[in-house]
C-alpha cells in the first residue's frame, strides 16, 4: 500500500481521512545553520518520511493477509497522522541546532546548542519508537494470541491444542535423530563416505538432505557425528509439564471471591480464560497502592477493568502480598 509520494520536490500524502502535502522548500529554511546544502536536506528528509510511511502500510497489508482480515485502515490513517506530527517535531528542534561551522568560529553560546541538539535526538528517537510500537501494536490486533512461530501463550483458546501438536512434533524429531544415529554408527563401522550416509539417513528418516548433513559432517571443532538430542528431550519434558499446569488450571476454571482492604472490597479473580490473575477495585487505587501492584509485577488493562498478571503459584501469592500490603498500610 502505497502511503505517500514524492513528486516534484513534494511530498503528498493520504490514508484514509488524512491528507497532507509537504514542500521541500516549505522546510528548507530549517536546514539552513546546518548544512551548505539545506535543499538536499530537504529533500532527503521527505524521502526518509515517504519511505516510512510506505514500509507501514507494506506491512500492515502482508500482516492482515495472513490474518486473513480486511486491512484495517483507521490504524494505517492513525499511524500516518501521528508519525508526521512527530516528524515535524523533529524538524522545528533540528532548526533550532546549529552546525559545528558556525558555532566554532562564531563564538556561538556552545552549552545551549548541545541541549538543542539533544533535544533533536530525542525528537529523532521518538520517531523510531513510534514506529516500533505501532507495529507492534498492530500485530497484536492481528494475532491476539501470537503466531505460530511465537511462544504459546497460555490465554490462546487454542493453546492446549498447539502444546500438544508441538509435543508430538518434539517426539517425532526425537525419534527422527535416534534413528538416525542408529545409521550412522553402523554406516561408520562399514566406513561408508560421508555422501551415502546423508543419502541413507534421508531415506529412511524422513530428514532432508540439508539436514542429515548437518549431523554428519564434521565441524573442525567436531570429533563424532551425530545428532544430539538433549536439548529436543529438554524441550520436551517442558512442554509436558506446561500442558499437564494448563490442563489443571482449565479444569480448575474461573473463580472468584472479595476481600475487604482499606481501599474497599476487592475482587480476586482467577480467569482461567484469559489465563490471567485479576485484582479488581471499587474505583481508582490510589499513588501507593498503584505502586505496590506494579511492584508485584500486576499491570492495568482497560480491556478487562482489572490489574492483572499471568495466573500461576507466582500470580496468586503476588495478589495475596498486595492485599496484604494495602491492607496493612490502611491500617496503620
Amino acid at each position: 500500500m502505497k502511503i505517500a509520494a514524492l513528486e516534484n520536490n513534494i511530498l503528498a500524502i493520504v490514508a484514509g481521512t488524512f491528507a497532507a502535502s509537504i514542500a521541500a522548500e516549505d522546510i528548507e529554511p530549517q536546514f539552513h545553520a546546518l548544512t551548505h546544502f539545506p535543499d538536499r536536506r530537504a529533500k532527503a528528509e521527505l524521502a526518509g518520511l515517504a519511505e516510512r510511511l510506505n514500509h507501514f502500510g507494506v506491512y500492515i497489508v502482508e500482516l492482515w493477509y495472513k490474518a486473513c482480515e480486511p486491512i484495517p485502515e483507521a490504524e494505517i490513517e492513525a499511524f500516518a497522522r501521528r508519525h508526521v506530527d512527530l516528524t515535524r517535531r523533529y524538524w522545528a528542534a533540528e532548526g533550532r541546532c546549529r552546525n559545528w561551522f558556525i558555532t566554532g568560529p562564531a563564538r556561538f553560546p556552545v552549552a545551549r546548542n548541545e541541549k538543542r541538539m539533544r533535544i533533536s535526538d530525542a525528537r529523532r528517537a521518538d520517531l523510531k519508537a513510534h514506529e516500533a510500537m505501532a507495529r507492534k501494536s498492530a500485530k497484536r490486533k492481528a494475532f491476539p494470541h501470537g503466531t505460530d512461530d511465537e511462544p504459546i501463550r497460555s490465554g490462546d483458546p487454542a493453546a492446549l491444542q498447539r502444546i500438544m501438536t508441538r509435543i508430538e512434533e518434539t517426539a517425532l524429531s526425537i525419534d527422527r535423530m535416534k534413528a538416525a544415529n542408529a545409521i550412522i554408527r553402523r554406516m561408520e563401522k562399514d566406513l561408508a563416505t560421508e555422501e551415502d550416509m546423508i543419502a541413507a539417513v534421508a531415506a529412511n528418516t524422513g530428514l532432508s538432505p540439508e539436514a542429515a548433513a548437518r549431523g554428519i559432517k564434521l565441524a573442525p571443532w567436531q570429533s563424532r557425528r551425530g545428532f544430539t538430542t538433549t536439548n529436543s528431550r529438554a524441550e520436551l519434558r517442558r512442554l509436558q509439564q506446561r500442558l499437564a499446569t494448563l490442563a489443571r488450571m482449565k479444569e480448575r476454571g474461573n473463580q472468584s471471591q472479595e476481600v475487604e482492604t482499606g481501599a474497599g472490597a476487592v475482587e480476586i479473580k482467577e480467569n482461567a480464560d484469559i489465563a490471567r490473575i485479576q485484582l479488581i477495585f471499587p474505583g481508582k487505587p490510589d499513588d501507593p497502592t498503584r505502586r505496590v501492584l506494579k511492584a508485584n509485577g500486576f499491570r492495568w488493562s482497560p480491556s478487562q477493568g482489572a490489574w492483572q498478571r499471568h495466573l500461576n503459584e507466582a500470580g496468586r501469592y503476588a495478589a495475596q502480598r498486595v492485599l496484604k500490603t494495602i491492607s496493612g498500610a490502611n491500617t496503620a
